[in-house]
């Protein structure tokens, strides 16, 4: 087992977590179980959505990408969670995002 996940504060994880992210509050109890979880080498393979891969790549909060693609943080949320999708302009923009995540700031 990595280490540093041994080493991680939990509480504190969870609060640098939502004072990014206020609507994770939500999420507190969850996130903190998960990462106990981690520690103890109880870890499951997740496939993360390319939206949130690209998003990943240009080192933005959720917040902070829907504001750059001027749509609600709930729409970002609901196509990171594959609830939605996004339309066929909006695929367009995220796949060139992908490519290029420093085009971000240039929108």
């Amino acid at each position: 087992m990595n280490n540093d996940l041994k080493n991680i504060d939990i509480k504190k994880a969870v609060a640098a977590v939502i004072a990014d992210d206020p609507d994770a509050k939500q999420i507190a109890e969850s996130l903190a179980l998960s990462l106990k979880q981690a520690q103890d080498g109880l870890v499951h393979a997740v496939e993360i959505p390319a939206v949130v891969r690209t998003r990943q790549k240009t080192g933005l909060s959720q917040n902070k990408f829907a504001k750059a693609l001027r749509i609600s943080p709930a729409t970002l949320k609901s196509w990171e969670q594959g609830k939605r999708n996004p339309s066929g302009s909006a695929v367009a923009l995220l796949s060139i995002l992908d490519k290029h995540p420093d085009l971000i700031f240039e929108i």
